[in-house]
């Protein structure tokens, strides 16, 4: 798997969030929302969006995991409601390339540690970042970004 390191600046996120069990229908209805909502507030057409899952489900009861939708706005953007402001700590991240299909993305979740492992890196305390802009959209890629020391 091939990865690259990359810094992701502090930055002020406007975002979607859900509560609830972790899952591909709830994630992409609120993907969904959140592109439509994007839409409409023309400003944010050409960003990247991040889908940050908040808690680990082995530890957070299922139906108390958060999963936000996201995208990193000015510092002076007004974000219309039903959308909430927040911000992304940012750091170092090893950036994984992978095809947005459910085996690749469960076979990188397999994989990930011995993928750190392998690769010299070590895990920062912070959310696992899903992230996409439209050509990775178009050609059914994803990129992960795992926080790290």
């Amino acid at each position: 798997m091939k990865t690259k390191i990359e810094e992701l600046p502090e930055s002020r996120i406007a975002y979607f969030r859900n509560i609830g069990e972790y899952g591909e229908k709830q994630n992409k209805q609120l993907m969904e929302s959140f592109k439509k909502w994007l839409h409409s507030n023309g400003e944010f057409d050409h960003s990247s969006i991040l889908g940050i899952p908040q808690d680990n489900p082995a530890i957070t009861p299922k139906e108390e995991c958060r999963y936000d939708v996201c995208v990193m706005i000015d510092e002076n953007s007004a974000v219309s409601a039903p959308a909430q402001v927040g911000y992304l700590s940012g750091g170092k991240y090893a950036v994984f390339l992978l095809d947005h299909t459910k085996e690749a993305v469960s076979g990188f979740w397999e994989n990930i540690f011995s993928e750190m492992e392998k690769n010299h890196l070590s895990v920062r305390q912070q959310p696992i970042i899903e992230r996409y802009s439209q050509q990775m959209i178009d050609n059914h890629l994803c990129e992960i970004l795992v926080p790290i020391q």
